[in-house]
C-alpha cells in the first residue's frame, strides 16, 4: 500500500510535467536560499501556513476519534476506516473533482475582482457539487449493504463486519455535500482554517457524547455533523464579505438541495422496492457478479427516474447542457 502511495504521487506529479514545459517553464534545480528569497515562494508558504493548520485539525480528527473508538468496542476502529475509506472515495469521484476543476477559474476571477461572475460561477458550483453528491448520498444510504459487500466482503470480513461499517458507512455518508472552495479561490486561506478548527472541537465533543449511545455510528455522524458546521462557520464567515452576497447564495444552494433531496427520495423508490427481484437471479453467482451486476441495474433506474425529473421540472443545469449540445 505505501509503495501504490508513492508510486501514485510521483506519477501525478511526473503527468504534469509535460504541460507545464509546454507553458515555458524549464524546471530545473535551485539553491535553497534563493528559493526561499523568491517573492512568490514567500506568498505561497504564506497561503500554506494556516492551511497546514487545518488540515493538522482534520489529522487530530481522525487520531482523536480512532482513539475514542478504541474503546467503543471490538471491530469498531476498523468498521471506521472502511467506510472512510469508501466516503473518501465518493467524495474524490464527485465532490472534490468537481472543486478542483473550477477552483483555477475562481481564483482568476478573484484576482481580476469580477466577483458578479465570481458569484454566478460559484452558484454554478455549489449546484454542481449538489447534483452529484445528494443522489449519490441517497443511493448509498440505500444499498449501502450491498455497496460494502461488493467491495470488502470475504470469508474473514464476516456478516458482522458488514453491519459495523454499514452502521458508520450511513452517517459518514450524510456530510458528502458539504465542501466550499470560495475561500481558497480568493486566496483566503484563514477563513477555512478558523472553520476547521472550529469544526474540529464540534467533531471532538460529539464523537465523545455520541461514542457510548450509538458505538461506531456516532462517531461517523460526529464527523457529518462537524463537517456541517465547518460548511455552517464558512458561510458566517462569507456573510462578512462585502464582494459576495451569502444570503443570497445561501438562499439558492438551500433550496437547490431541498429540491434535490426531494427528487432522489422519489428516483430511489422504485430500485429500492424491487431491490430483491433485481438481485435475486444474480444471488448464485460469484458476488462480484452478485452484487454488481443488480447495483448497476439498480444505479441506472435511479439515474434515468432522476434526469427525467431533471428534465421535466426544466432544471437549469440540465436545460444548459442540452442546449449547449443542439447548438
Amino acid at each position: 500500500m505505501a509503495y501504490g502511495v508513492v508510486a501514485g504521487g510521483t506519477i501525478q506529479a511526473l503527468f504534469q510535467l509535460p504541460f507545464v514545459i509546454k507553458q515555458g517553464f524549464k524546471p530545473a534545480f535551485t539553491g535553497i536560499r534563493r528559493a526561499f528569497s523568491d517573492p512568490g515562494t514567500r506568498r505561497v508558504l504564506k497561503l500554506i501556513a494556516p492551511t497546514v493548520v487545518g488540515m493538522a485539525a482534520y489529522q487530530l480528527n481522525d487520531v482523536i476519534s480512532t482513539a475514542l473508538a478504541g474503546h467503543a468496542g471490538t471491530g469498531i476502529v476498523s468498521s471506521l476506516q472502511y467506510s472512510l475509506r469508501l466516503q473518501e472515495l465518493i467524495l474524490g469521484i464527485f465532490a472534490v473533482s468537481v472543486g478542483t476543476v473550477i477552483l483555477p477559474d475562481l481564483s482568476s476571477l478573484a484576482k481580476k475582482k469580477e466577483w458578479q461572475s465570481f458569484e454566478r460561477m460559484l452558484v454554478q458550483a455549489v449546484r454542481i457539487i449538489a447534483l452529484t453528491t445528494i443522489p449519490v448520498s441517497f443511493f448509498a444510504f440505500l444499498f449501502g449493504e450491498h455497496i460494502i459487500v461488493l467491495v470488502y466482503k470475504t470469508q474473514r470480513f464476516s456478516d458482522e463486519s458488514v453491519a459495523l461499517t454499514l452502521q458508520a458507512f450511513r452517517f459518514h455518508i450524510a456530510g458528502l455535500f458539504f465542501i466550499a472552495p470560495a475561500f481558497y479561490a480568493q486566496s483566503n486561506t484563514k477563513a477555512p482554517t478558523l472553520a476547521g478548527i472550529g469544526g474540529f472541537a464540534v467533531n471532538i465533543a460529539l464523537a465523545a457524547l455520541l461514542i457510548r449511545p450509538m458505538k461506531g455510528g456516532g462517531i461517523a455522524l460526529a464527523l457529518s455533523l462537524a463537517s456541517f458546521a465547518n460548511t455552517a462557520f464558512l458561510f458566517a464567515l462569507l456573510s462578512r464579505s462585502k464582494t459576495i452576497r451569502a444570503r443570497k447564495l445561501l438562499a439558492t444552494a438551500s433550496v437547490y438541495a431541498l429540491k434535490l433531496a426531494l427528487f432522489s427520495c422519489i428516483a430511489v423508490l422504485a430500485p429500492y422496492f424491487l431491490k430483491e427481484r433485481i438481485f435475486a437471479p444474480f444471488a448464485s453467482m460469484h458476488r462480484f457478479f452478485a452484487q454488481g451486476i443488480p447495483l448497476c441495474i439498480s444505479a441506472l433506474m435511479f439515474a434515468l427516474a432522476g434526469t427525467a425529473l431533471l428534465f421535466v421540472t426544466k432544471d437549469p443545469l440540465l436545460n444548459r447542457r442540452t442546449n449547449a449540445s443542439l447548438r
